[in-house]
């Protein structure tokens, strides 16, 4: 999916979610941007090249809630929550494998790594035995169906 789209996508779903009405203190997009900075040292301490998609998603609006899903924050705001770097670097360190975003149930959501480098695909990684199995071509396309539920 290109960003163009994906965009539209986004502007559908937050119109729809501005007319609904939700407690106070609830954010459906909380976007927390990362800087290229931020992103350039997350791929130095988890010695991988994070996809491009992802890169310029994490500049454009951030971790965070996101309607349906919750995307690691490349760096937590408080040292209690958990962030990209944390949650790789204690879960996945021996693992060719960076999680973006949880399941809810122990399980993950991210990239495989390959020689260094995140593959664009999304995949899904099994907390019971390790295995990392397909769920999408690309992350905007990951992000529309499960995050905004386009198509669904």
């Amino acid at each position: 999916m290109e960003f163009e789209e994906f965009e539209t996508h986004l502007a559908a779903a937050r119109t729809k979610r501005a007319a609904l009405s939700s407690p106070e203190d609830f954010e459906a997009f909380e976007e927390r941007a990362a800087s290229e900075e931020d992103l350039r040292a997350a791929e130095r301490a988890l010695h991988a090249r994070l996809p491009e998609d992802y890169r310029e998603f994490m500049k454009r609006h951030g971790g965070g809630m996101f309607l349906f899903l919750d995307l690691l924050p490349i760096s937590g705001s408080d040292g209690q929550e958990d962030d990209l770097l944390k949650v790789n670097l204690r879960e996945f360190a021996d693992v060719d494998f960076v999680a973006v975003a949880p399941v809810g149930t122990g399980d993950w959501w991210g990239f495989s790594v390959i020689d260094g480098h995140c593959v664009d695909q999304v995949s899904f990684w099994d907390h019971e035995d390790g295995r990392v199995q397909f769920e999408a071509d690309d992350f905007l396309g990951f992000l529309a169906r499960a995050g905004l539920r386009v198509g669904m």
